[in-house]
């Protein structure tokens, strides 16, 4: 459902992203060093919002953490996050059982890490807490897994649901430490596609086996021919897999 709001529209696309669309040639994206770190509007009376701040988009608070300018041949639009997809997320989640469906990835699901405060070498999976029924069982369930470890409050917004990682795939786990993505074991790089309805010639697809076609994107991008044994994706930052409180707590509503 979107909200239309002085001709721009802001559409709830996820638990972690947000996005304005519309009338966006009205927008002024304020930049450093490239990275855009606020927009305003072209009225000195219309919006202005920077990173920090807090909004509530369709009766769901969202914290302004990453703006992204989207361009497409018919107009502009603005994706706005709390924080980025982790690695964990698409690499190390479907360790678990079901696919996206199952986990409310459009819905709820906030982000995967490896580590918490007080967890190391782990799958932590943080939801937005929901009072639907659904939701309800679901938790009841995640409960249920073999391998759950823990679940806690981070605060009155956040569940964090804690699991070791599965023996059958501790050495899956090594080699995303590693960044060794392509000698994943192919039951495992299919496992991966299909817990996120993706196929070969997606972007993890091209990862995980390697393809010519994004070698060559690559190449193209970092000016430079790659070793033939690179693997076509960088090293996980640990910092980035690893779960910060501050980044996704709340703060002012405007």
């Amino acid at each position: 459902m979107a909200v239309k709001c002085k001709e721009l529209i802001y559409t709830s696309v996820n638990a972690l992203t947000f996005r304005i669309s519309g009338c966006t040639e009205n927008l002024i994206p304020i930049k450093e060093k490239g990275i855009i770190t606020a927009l305003k509007s072209s009225d000195p009376k219309g919006i202005y919002f920077n990173k920090g701040l807090t909004l509530e988009i369709n009766k769901r608070q969202y914290k302004v953490g990453i703006i992204e300018e989207k361009i497409t041949e018919k107009n502009i639009y603005y994706d706005v996050s709390i924080d980025k997809r982790t690695k964990s997320s698409t690499f190390i989640m479907p360790m678990l059982t079901g696919n996206r469906n199952l986990f409310f990835w459009s819905r709820l699901f906030v982000n995967c890490f490896i580590n918490t405060d007080e967890d190391e070498n782990c799958i932590s999976l943080l939801y937005r807490w929901s009072s639907d029924p659904l939701y309800i069982k679901f938790e009841k369930a995640l409960s249920k897994f073999r391998n759950f470890k823990r679940k806690y409050d981070p605060d009155t917004n956040y569940v964090m649901f804690v699991f070791d990682i599965p023996k059958k795939y501790l050495k899956e786990y090594e080699l995303f430490l590693s960044g060794g993505y392509s000698k994943f074991s192919k039951s495992y790089k299919l496992k991966i596609l299909e817990f996120h309805n993706l196929d070969l010639y997606s972007e993890a697809g091209q990862i995980l086996f390697k393809h010519k076609n994004r070698r060559k994107a690559l190449e193209n991008k970092l000016g430079c021919e790659l070793p033939e044994n690179s693997e076509l994706l960088s090293i996980i930052n640990k910092k980035n897999e690893t779960y910060n409180p501050e980044t996704y707590k709340f703060k002012k509503l405007i």
